[in-house]
């Protein structure tokens, strides 16, 4: 890394498939080419889940993807089919519809085997893993490991830490500009309205000089596991406390 990052800011896009908001993704797609910006693309192997089903089928999809993985764009594994199977206590969720969560070690390592080759097949292979709904458990990271999937963006620590020999690299539901630790913006392009986009975009010019890529996010030093795991179970129960509050509001 040719800088010390005292604050760094990844950004990481979702739910990226053939049948995402084109449109809008081309938004931020030029967006992020303007300001030198080389997100990390969440990207579902074969979609099946009926919610991520914005438009039609993009023919052009996954040429797309290499497209942007040769501009240097970072690319990670977003589950397999992203279809929960049921729902399980996660390392750092709350039983949560999961894909992968209190499957058995085998039954995951078979599906994340299927994932990774079909991004094989696509020109796509990645090391990075990112799981459906922030859900996952110690037998997906052995799997992980197993297959190659040597880093995992997710976590709500301050800082990267080592869990089952792969990097986990924070990637908290919420953002707001902090003092110390890791940041990952978690963006959903296809539901971004216009609002929503300027105050992203606004947020990043503010902090252009912090962003980073995830390739040098993979070089950041790695904290204590123990006090990591500490911070992960206190902003976990923050998010639960916003998120029932948001809810509640709503409601009202």
């Amino acid at each position: 890394m040719s800088r010390k990052y005292k604050y760094p800011i990844i950004v990481r896009l979702e739910d990226i498939c053939p049948t995402m908001d084109r449109e809008k993704f081309d938004i931020f797609r030029k967006f992020f080419d303007e300001m030198g910006i080389k997100p990390l693309l969440c990207v579902v192997p074969e979609n099946r889940d009926p919610k991520l089903v914005k438009s039609t089928v993009d023919r052009d999809f996954w040429a797309l993807i290499r497209e942007l993985k040769a501009e240097g764009w970072g690319i990670a594994m977003h589950g397999t089919h992203h279809l929960a199977t049921g729902k399980s206590m996660g390392i750092i969720s709350g039983d949560v519809p999961t894909e992968y969560a209190g499957m058995s070690f085998d039954g995951q390592l078979k599906k994340l085997r299927e994932g990774k080759h079909i991004m094989a097949q696509n020109g796509c292979d990645t090391e990075v893993f990112a799981a459906p709904n922030h859900s996952y458990d110690r037998d997906t990271l052995r799997a992980c490991k197993k297959l190659g999937l040597n880093y995992v963006s997710d976590g709500m620590s301050k800082n990267p830490y080592m869990l089952e020999g792969v990097k986990c690299i924070p990637a908290t539901p919420f953002w707001k500009r902090r003092s110390r630790g890791v940041l990952t913006m978690c963006i959903y392009t296809s539901n971004e309205n216009l609002d929503g986009r300027e105050t992203i975009f606004d947020f990043l010019r503010t902090n252009l000089y912090h962003v980073i890529s995830f390739e040098e996010a993979t070089q950041l030093k790695t904290s204590n596991y123990f006090i990591s795991r500490l911070q992960e179970k206190k902003n976990f129960a923050k998010y639960v406390r916003l998120k029932n509050a948001a809810r509640r509001k709503m409601e009202q």
